[in-house]
């Protein structure tokens, strides 16, 4: 099979599109054809080796769509031809999965979204995990005011939308142009670089764009929940800061998938991509805003 590997760290040409041996599930594990990976900041980082693998080379990817072809010994929550999608960290033993197939503990994986392509699916585990556990940071009686930084992007647009869904009235941060589109997801209010949101009048500033300057718009007191762990503000005025990494966790991904079919939350897709295309996703990404997800697929 193919599978897209680094086997040096640097710029996004280091990647390969190379034959390995396909993997046979083990006991609990499940064997999935891909349909889609996604590229997000986490594989940038491994690839330029800020967050070195412990081995090369890797095949880089955390986000996976697909369908079940096979299960292995004790295997018995997915039948052959189950649509699902799972988040695996590769930071462990660099297996990554942007492969044409990857074997992974049944227990990570959950049923697709019925309602959308099995491709765009993979749009949903990281982003929106990341998202939904920096919000339950705020607690389930929080009643302050919110700005999400970057909510354009991928994870600051789940949060925009998760926000909304509990009834909150977050404001979002994002170029001039995306203004209607973050309107659209739930924002109340939404400021841009040419109209920037007022100094210290919000209780929580979620940061998913890696701008550690808009602390500024943190009261004294407050908190800034940053979601990029190499852009963080020193505290100041009494506010807490904390960084949120994202908690593998199968059964608050069921929950969302289960919204995303009730048509509740938005997948946002800005890219398909074949494997062989991985460099361009990377530097799509790299150079910033891009809108939604870039999904590589290993094609037919």
């Amino acid at each position: 099979m193919k599978a897209v590997v680094i086997n040096s760290y640097g710029p996004p040409d280091v990647f390969a599109v190379s034959e390995t041996r396909t993997p046979q599930p083990g006991p609990g594990e499940i064997l999935v054809r891909v349909a889609a990976a996604a590229v997000n900041p986490v594989d940038l980082a491994v690839r330029r080796g800020d967050i070195p693998s412990p081995v090369l080379p890797a095949v880089v990817g955390w986000d996976v769509s697909g369908t079940v072809v096979a299960a292995g010994p004790g295997s018995t929550r997915f039948a052959e031809g189950d649509r699902i999608i799972a988040l695996r960290s590769p930071l462990a033993d660099g297996a990554g999965v942007s492969a044409e197939y990857v074997a992974l503990a049944e227990a990570l994986a959950v049923p697709a979204p019925e309602n959308v392509a099995l491709e765009h699916a993979a749009a949903l585990p990281l982003a929106a995990l990341t998202a939904e556990q920096a919000l339950n940071q705020l607690g389930p009686d929080f009643s302050g005011r919110l700005l999400v930084s970057g909510a354009a992007g991928a994870v600051g647009g789940f949060a925009v939308q998760l926000a909304a869904l509990r009834g909150w009235r977050p404001a979002g941060l994002a170029l001039a142009g995306d203004a209607r589109t973050v309107a659209a997801l739930g924002a109340a209010e939404v400021f841009s670089d040419t109209d920037t949101p007022p100094a210290g009048a919000y209780d929580v500033v979620v940061d998913a764009s890696g701008r550690p300057e808009t602390i500024a718009a943190v009261r004294d007191g407050g908190r800034f929940l940053s979601l990029t762990p190499f852009a963080v503000p020193e505290a100041e005025r009494s506010i807490t800061v904390d960084v949120c990494g994202v908690r593998i966790d199968a059964p608050m991904l069921d929950v969302l998938a289960r919204r995303v079919e009730a048509g509740h939350l938005t997948l946002r897709i800005s890219e398909v991509l074949p494997f062989e295309d991985a460099p361009r996703a990377h530097a799509l990404l790299e150079a910033g805003g891009t809108r939604g997800k870039i999904l590589p697929a290993p094609g037919n």
